[in-house]
This record gives structure tokens, C-alpha cells and sequence, in this order.
């Protein structure tokens, strides 16, 4: 398939990221791994192995492939995804300062929520830094750029890897020292983004050179949080330095237990309920084809520019007949869904049979009394506005007050001053072709 490439968004020492447009005008995120280094097959690998991986994931918050990977005549290959429409976490920060913490908080458990589903498909991302996560216009995050991303069922240290990509304050210990990885990495990395988006500091930053970022990576000593902020959750400390332990056995062993410790921290739990035959499920649905714990139903608060924030529902099926949302099947896979009322939910079958239809009614009942609170509101500044905006807006006006003032000169002037006249109009119509030819280019930057 071709792309029309609209402009260049990112360029690194593997290639660059273009916004490009399909045939049927869809706009896409177009990645290109230069011939520089496609030319090496441990470099094809890692193009292959991040189209696996995207392959694998189906989930809202982690950008997905939306065409076949190719490659042109002259050996750069190309991997069609997702555009994702807002910024990075580092591109926020730089423009916004740190996060206030209610949402920083609220940020790190939706990050959390996505790591675990990654860990869950086996996949440790092995990059994770604020350049590769992104919050969109409506508050929800994407995790992006798994070009080093390693199936965990694979033995083996990364070291060949990690060295070539390049070292930063976000590696994990053991990576930087070349140790066998697991996804106990990918908590260390995400700890250190934690550390970020409270303080706007890196807690490790990088260095001039990479030997000397390992040796801080290895040596050196975290910075406290709250040694930058001030009244921090008591027990915020306690939970970054508990990820950040440069021993990954003393680390959160999962993401999960990661986001439930913040969330007792904070008070933040996320309230979900669990379907299944088991009596021990908040739903019991006792059916032969129903799974013991089938489904994990929560309820999702996420801010929005706007001040009012966004309630979501998130469908989580872990079972082993599926379940039908709508007539589409869903198994080991989960689905966020917009909430509005029980009215426009959508149909839900487990394992896709009629007898065995969730109750709406009931769910929300169980989520608002396990805290779901839709009355709640969390605010999200928004992006700082973009100066070609307003530089396009007077070049605009430019372009019509010079031609305006120059004709009405020469309309004062043609009568009893005609060389000054002459002179009037010459500057309009210089001013109207030299503004509007400015005006395009602004356009177009």
C-alpha cells in the first residue's frame, strides 16, 4: 500500500516516524527503519519482532498497527500505525511542568493497568520513558514505540540490544549491566517515569556519556520524591524507592501490585467487580460454559481538558469461551466502552449464549457502591496553544490591512497626487502577493 507523507513528527539513529495519509484519506503514524541499519539482521529482527508484539496487543492504551509492514527497493522498512492524536509525557512536562499530584496519581495507574495487560501477553517493553508515552487530547494514555520490546518466554540477557539503542536514566539495572531481564525491568523504567511526571526531574538523568549513566544507574542514589515536592501522600517515597530497588527482588513483582500499592497510598483504588460461576464472584452466573472467573468489569474516571471527566467502562475477559459484546467475540482480551447511562451499554453474552446475558443494572449498582463516582471531577490543563496559530493569524490580517490601506491611498491620492498614487498602489499589490506567499508558507510548517 502507499502513503502520502504529510511531515516528518520524530527522528532517532534508527530511522524517523512520519504522519503520512492513506489512499482513502486515513491519517496514519508511518514509521521508517533506515537502510543505515536494516542492512544488519539483528536490526530486521527488532522490526520483526515489534510488529509480533504489536500484533499481539489489543488494547486502548497501547497504539496499534493499522496496515502491513513493508519495505521499498532501496531496504527501508515500514511499519503502518495508529496516529496518536496529543503529546508525550516529556512533551507535557516540558510545556506544563510537573503534574499536580491527584494527576500524577491518576496517570500512573492508568499506565500501571496497561503494563500489566503487556506483561499478561508475555511481552516486557524494555523502553519505557516519558518520550514513549503518550496522553491523548481526552485524558487516556497510549505507550508507544516497542521496537525493542522481548518476548519474556525467550531466555537471554538483551545486552546486544540495549547497548546498540543507546543507554538512558531509565534503564533498569540489570539491563545497563547486561543481566538476564524480565518484566520486573519494565517497573523499574516505569518507577522512574513516576518520578517524573511528580517532580518534572529525571531521577536519573543522563549523562554525558553512556559509561558514566550505567555507573549512576548502578551506584548512584535515587533522589526522594518529596525532597522536590511538598505535601506528597505519606508513603509516596516508600512506594517509588520499593520500585526503583536496584534489586528486582525487592522490586513490585507485577505492575499490578505496583498500582494497588499506589492506590492504597492515595486512596485511588480503581473499582472493578469479577463475573464468573465461582460463588466467590461479585456476579454469580452459574452456567456449564461460564468460566470460574470469566470476566473483571471496572470503572474508569480519566480527566479531560474540558474540566469534566470522562467515565469509561473497561471489560476484561480472561475466560475460556469468550464473550460476546454486541456479537463481537472477546476472549483474553479487554475493551473500554464510553458511559453515558445502562441505556447505551452494549449487549454482553458470556460465552456468547442468551441465558447467560449480563445485567447492566446490577454492575453499576456493584461498581458505584465500591466507589465509582461519575458526580467527581478532575481537571487537565490543556495543551498549551500553538504559536503558528496566532503568527497565522496576523499574518492574515496583514495580508488584508496592506493591500486595504495601500488602495485606499491611491483612491485619496489619484486626483491631485498621481506619483504618490502610483507609488500607494505598488505597495498593495507588493504587500498582497509578498504577505499572502507568507502566509503559505506559515501554513505549511
Amino acid at each position: 500500500m502507499s502513503y502520502t507523507i504529510i511531515e516528518e513528527l520524530g527522528r532517532g539513529g534508527m530511522g524517523c516516524v512520519y504522519k503520512a495519509k492513506g489512499y482513502d484519506g486515513t491519517i496514519i503514524a508511518l514509521k521508517m527503519m533506515s537502510n543505515r541499519v536494516t542492512c544488519y539482521p539483528e536490526y530486521r529482527e527488532l522490526f520483526k519482532s515489534e510488529v509480533d508484539t504489536l500484533r499481539r496487543m489489543k488494547h486502548p492504551s497501547i497504539v496499534r498497527i493499522v496496515g502491513e509492514p513493508y519495505n521499498d527497493t532501496a531496504g527501508n522498512y515500514y511499519l503502518p500505525m495508529e496516529f496518536i492524536e496529543g503529546m508525550t509525557i516529556e512533551q507535557y512536562v516540558g510545556l506544563n511542568g510537573a503534574f499536580s499530584i491527584d494527576k500524577a496519581v491518576n496517570l500512573m495507574l492508568n499506565i500501571l493497568e496497561a503494563i500489566q495487560y503487556i506483561h499478561d501477553q508475555k511481552r516486557i517493553h524494555r523502553d519505557l520513558k516519558p518520550s514513549n508515552i503518550m496522553i491523548r487530547p481526552d485524558g487516556r494514555i497510549c505507550i508507544i514505540d516497542f521496537g525493542i520490546a522481548k518476548d519474556a518466554r525467550i531466555g537471554g540477557t538483551g545486552k546486544t540490544v540495549g547497548r546498540i539503542i543507546g543507554t538512558d536514566g531509565y534503564m533498569s539495572p540489570e539491563q545497563a549491566n547486561g543481566m538476564n531481564i524480565d518484566h520486573r525491568t519494565d517497573i523499574y523504567s516505569i518507577g522512574c517515569v513516576f518520578y517524573y511526571i511528580l517532580t518534572g526531574r529525571h531521577a536519573i538523568p543522563k549523562a554525558n556519556s553512556d559509561h558514566d549513566t550505567i555507573a549512576n544507574i548502578l551506584h548512584g542514589n535515587m533522589p526522594l520524591p518529596s525532597h522536590t515536592i511538598s505535601a506528597l501522600p505519606l508513603g509516596i517515597d516508600k512506594v517509588f524507592l520499593k520500585s526503583v530497588d536496584k534489586n528486582m527482588k525487592n522490586r513490585y513483582q507485577t505492575a499490578s501490585d505496583f498500582k494497588d500499592a499506589l492506590s492504597d497510598i492515595c486512596g485511588r483504588s480503581v473499582p472493578r467487580i469479577t463475573v464468573g460461576s465461582n460463588n466467590d464472584n461479585d456476579i454469580q452466573i452459574s452456567n456449564m460454559y461460564v468460566s470460574r472467573h470469566h470476566l473483571t468489569i471496572k470503572g474508569i474516571e480519566q480527566p479531560t481538558t474540558g474540566g469534566k471527566s470522562k467515565y469509561s467502562i473497561e471489560i476484561i475477559d480472561k475466560s475460556t469461551n469468550g464473550t460476546g459484546v454486541d456479537g463481537r467475540p472477546l476472549k483474553n482480551a479487554s475493551i473500554i466502552i464510553d458511559y453515558n447511562d445502562t441505556v447505551n451499554l452494549p449487549n454482553i453474552l458470556l460465552a456468547a449464549r442468551e441465558e447467560c446475558q449480563l445485567n447492566w443494572n446490577e454492575v453499576i449498582s456493584k461498581l458505584k457502591n465500591k466507589g465509582w463516582n461519575p458526580e467527581r471531577e478532575i481537571f487537565l490543563s490543556p495543551p498549551s496553544p500553538d504559536p503558528k496559530e496566532n503568527l497565522g493569524l496576523l499574518i492574515g490580517i496583514a495580508c488584508f490591512l496592506v493591500p486595504l490601506v495601500g488602495l485606499v491611498l491611491w483612491g485619496v491620492w489619484k486626483s491631485e497626487h498621481p506619483s504618490k498614487a502610483a507609488k500607494a498602489l505598488k505597495v498593495a499589490i507588493i504587500g498582497f502577493v509578498v504577505n499572502s506567499i507568507i502566509n503559505i508558507i506559515i501554513q505549511n510548517l
